[in-house]
């Protein structure tokens, strides 16, 4: 069969908060500026990737989009599986796959850290019948991984750690480095977000949402250790919903707030208002907010773990993440010592333009496709 009789399915139907929503967003962006390939493609986005992307261009494209939404392990009786079924590959931006069998190629994007750090520290905080559950979740979903054909990830720490568990083998996966969303470099796309601080404090912001690994609970001591112990009037300001944030309002006091979930179009505006940007994660495969703070010029105090430092390198500002006094320490000596005038902002956001961009991953991912094809 040539290539233009062959069907191709990009799912992101099933991509609907976080760090996997900001990726399907850009990378939805990045088609639509692509032309479309020589074999029929469908792509299936969510509603909340659709909201974020412009109604007009989207008509106009020459790349077939549909809103389509699917929910975990519910896909297996959506009538998602019809539409798979016809399609000679099948790329899910981030998997699992949910289906028992496939017709052809199945290639999925891995970003599940609780498979490959199943003895995680938060793991090892939870209840014995929690503990039970959450293997049985993982180990469901690490099922489903290693259906597919080919797995493409986002760091080279990720690869690794599938290689050793025998998840795929050398020639069924790959790295394609994520990055921040092309709209950085375009201040028209910009959407504005007014940040209530006050100027005589320190504004310290978080862009996440309420999981466990994110590590929000450590902050609290963190908050009341800079402003009592350290004197410095410093202030979190979270991106949380008001039903996440009623977990720890109490906790904070006066130390901090959310300005509710943002769209990615805000982000910029949010970072541009900051001091500084925190990120505590004890857990990820990649995340963003550290490359996006870098951009923006605004410190960025993190956690001393590879799945930062990897991506940072000597820009970020580094803390052990269980101990809120070594947290505290690292701020207050930086906003108090004279860390800051070793701080290479401008390298820093050059550092983030030499490790990838949006237009890359998109082709990138393309390209996988387009090996699959001719085989």
């Amino acid at each position: 069969m040539s290539n233009s009789r062959k069907k191709v399915l990009i799912n992101m139907s099933n991509l609907h908060k976080g760090g996997g929503l900001q990726v399907a967003t850009s990378f939805s962006n990045e088609l639509l500026k692509l032309p479309a390939p020589e074999y029929s493609v469908k792509v299936l986005i969510s509603k909340e990737i659709a909201s974020a992307l412009d109604r007009d261009e989207v008509l106009s494209s020459s790349w077939n989009f549909q809103v389509f939404n699917t929910y975990g392990l519910k896909t297996l009786f959506s009538p998602l599986r019809k539409i798979e079924k016809e399609c000679d590959l099948v790329f899910t931006v981030f998997g699992p796959k949910y289906a028992i069998h496939s017709k052809g190629v199945d290639i999925v994007g891995f970003a599940q850290p609780w498979i490959i750090y199943p003895n995680n520290p938060v793991f090892n905080s939870l209840s014995w019948f929690n503990k039970i559950k959450t293997r049985l979740k993982f180990a469901m979903q690490l099922f489903f991984f290693k259906k597919a054909q080919y797995c493409i990830v986002e760091l080279e720490h990720v690869r690794k750690s599938l290689l050793d568990k025998n998840v795929y083998d050398e020639d069924s996966i790959s790295v394609v480095h994520n990055t921040i969303s092309s709209l950085y470099l375009d201040k028209e796309q910009w959407l504005d977000i007014e940040l209530p601080n006050d100027a005589n404090e320190i504004a310290i912001g978080f862009v996440t949402r309420d999981y466990p690994h994110k590590n929000i609970s450590i902050l609290p001591s963190v908050a009341e250790l800079l402003n009592k112990k350290f004197g410095l009037p410093v202030k979190f300001y979270f991106t949380l919903t008001d039903q996440e944030w009623s977990n720890y309002k109490e906790e904070f006091g006066d130390y901090a707030e959310t300005v509710g979930p943002i769209s990615v179009a805000q982000c910029p505006r949010f970072y541009e208002q900051l001091d500084a940007v925190i990120f505590p994660s004890l857990l990820e495969c990649f995340s963003a907010t550290p490359l996006e703070a870098l951009f923006m010029q605004v410190p960025l105090f993190a956690s001393d773990r590879d799945f930062v430092k990897d991506v940072c390198g000597d820009y970020g500002i580094y803390f052990e993440p269980l101990e809120a006094g070594s947290i505290a320490e690292v701020i207050a000596d930086y906003f108090l010592g004279d860390s800051n005038n070793r701080y290479e902002i401008k390298e820093a956001r050059n550092h983030v333009l030499s490790f990838s961009n949006a237009e890359d991953r998109a082709k990138s991912y393309l390209n996988v496709i387009d090996q699959y094809l001719e085989k």
